[in-house]
This record gives C-alpha cells, structure tokens and sequence, in this order.
C-alpha cells in the first residue's frame, strides 16, 4: 500500500533502511531507489522518475539517513492520509513561511518537529528533539513547510504537483517548494506518534542558501503563509526576524557586503516596511559586519 522512495548515495545505509522498513511498516510496500552515487543527478528528477514507477496510492519520500522505531508507522500513514484534506506528513515543519529567503524553521508561534537527532560531525549525544506550540493538541500538528528528510502523501497529490526539477536542479529547496505547492490546496502535518532517528545534521551551505532564495524569488506573490490567522502587525515582526537571520548567513557565507547590503534594502523596503525596524535591523547588521571584519574573516 505504500510505495517507499529513496536518492541512495550509499549502498550500507541502504541496506539498513530497507531492513528497518521490512521490520517496522506493517503494510504491503515497494521499495524504489535507484543508486544516484555516479550520475549524481538532482533529487527532484530522481523523485519524479520513482515515483511515476509507483505502484500503491501512498508514497514516502525517505532520506537514506534514517531509521523509524514505531512498529506499524505505516498503518499510521494510511489512516491519517484517508482523509481528503490532508496533502502531506512530516516529521519537522514551520507554521509560517515569510518571502524573506529565511529557512522554514523561522515560526510566528512555534515550529512543529518530533525527531531523534543523531549529529555525524561532532560528538554530541542523540537527543529527541519535540518542539510543537502547546496550544495546539493531537497527534497531528498542522504547517504550511515540511523538511525533505522524511515525507509522505498520496500520488494522486504527487501527480498534480510533481517537484519542480527545472528551477531546483540540486539538493536543496525541493522540500519548501513542495511543500508550498501542496499546501496551496490540501493540508500540511507534522506527525508526533512517528519517531524518526535523523542520522546527520544540515548543510546549510551556499547552494542551500542560494535555492532558499529561488524558493522566495518563484512564490513572492504568495508569501507570506501561515497556518494562523496572523495580524500585519505579527506578520511584520516575522518578516524582519526571518531578515535577521537571511542576513547572518550572508555574513556567514562571506557573501560580499555589496551584495548583502543590496539584499538588505531589497527585503526592507516591501509591504511590511518598518522605519523603526529598519533602523534596528540596520543596527545589527552593521555590528555583525564590523565584527566580521575585526575577526579578519572577510
């Protein structure tokens, strides 16, 4: 009943993933994953090519870097996507998304995440990490964003929308536009009585980046979005805290301040424009930099 997608890299974390799905979906499935280790195509077309292969009204879209613990996940899957309004399940998401090219982990209220994450750099020890706002009750979390690292829906929605391949050529940004595309006409959920080991932390490096500004370059005219009925004045504080931290990874990524000044005032002077904030933004901006430059970190 479920059709299981994978971009493997590598054949041992394959191996493994597919024996824990045997072990624990509970329900009749496929497993799609073509090796992409040599043609290294982008995951947009290696998801668009599976998944036109797929057999079962349900398609997850898997990370090989994970592993699921809850026996009969897939059982969960089916009942919650039964309903007709619901679009997509993850295991992380934001409740807003601004046009500012910030990540979807910037939220108005909270973000929805419920993950055991495992860091492959450094020696920190796995922690479950569940973050949800507490107002809001049930197994099922509502976003409008949901990570790529695990995703499900029917291919009924996936043969409506597809990934885009032509403007996200790589790694990155497929999951936010995906996400947004979806959400334009079903609901989008984080799923909490799933757990999920993540075996790696992001790369937010310059393509991340970079695709995050094509996601906010293609959907302008429809950000911002949230699941919450926000006021402009609510909708004003996320758009210059999502500014805030777009600008830091410019600095970070040692964008030049030519370019991260002309980013700043391009993302200032919109809809929500702010002289205050302006300022203030401005303010932090400019400290950030001259540390930058104290540091010798050019």
């Amino acid at each position: 009943m479920i059709s299981i997608i994978i971009c493997s890299v590598d054949p041992q974390l394959l191996r493994k993933l597919v024996l824990n799905i045997r072990e624990t979906i509970g329900v009749e499935f496929e497993i799609i994953a073509p090796d992409n280790s040599i043609d290294k195509f982008g995951i947009c077309k290696v998801y668009n090519e599976s998944a036109a292969k797929a057999k079962f009204p349900i398609i997850c879209f898997l990370h090989e870097d994970i592993s699921i613990d809850t026996k009969n996940w897939g059982v969960l899957v089916c009942n919650y996507l039964a309903d007709p309004h619901t679009g997509m399940l993850g295991i992380a998401g934001g409740d807003t998304k601004s046009r500012v090219p910030a990540p979807w982990a910037i939220s108005a209220f909270s973000n929805e995440i419920n993950v055991i994450q495992h860091d492959k750099f450094n020696n920190k020890p796995a922690r479950h990490i569940v973050i949800t706002n507490p107002e809001r009750t049930g197994k099922l979390k509502q976003v409008v964003t949901l990570d790529g690292v695990w995703l499900c829906t029917k291919k009924e929605i996936f043969d409506q929308f597809r990934f885009d391949e032509t403007t996200f050529p790589g790694f990155h940004g497929y999951d936010v536009d995906f996400s947004l595309r979806v959400n334009s006409r079903y609901k989008l959920y984080v799923v909490f009585d799933i757990i999920i080991h993540h075996y790696s932390e992001g790369t937010p490096d310059r393509n991340w980046l970079e695709s995050t500004m094509l996601v906010s370059k293609k959907w302008r005219r429809h950000l911002p979005v949230s699941v919450y009925p926000l006021s402009k004045s609510q909708y004003i504080m996320h758009h210059w805290l999502s500014l805030k931290i777009f600008l830091l990874h410019l600095i970070r990524l040692k964008f030049s301040y030519p370019k991260i000044l002309k980013y700043y005032f391009a993302y200032s002077f919109t809809r929500y424009f702010s002289f205050r904030k302006f300022l203030s933004t401005g303010k932090y901006l400019l400290s950030n930099i001259f540390r930058n430059l104290k540091n010798g970190q050019v």
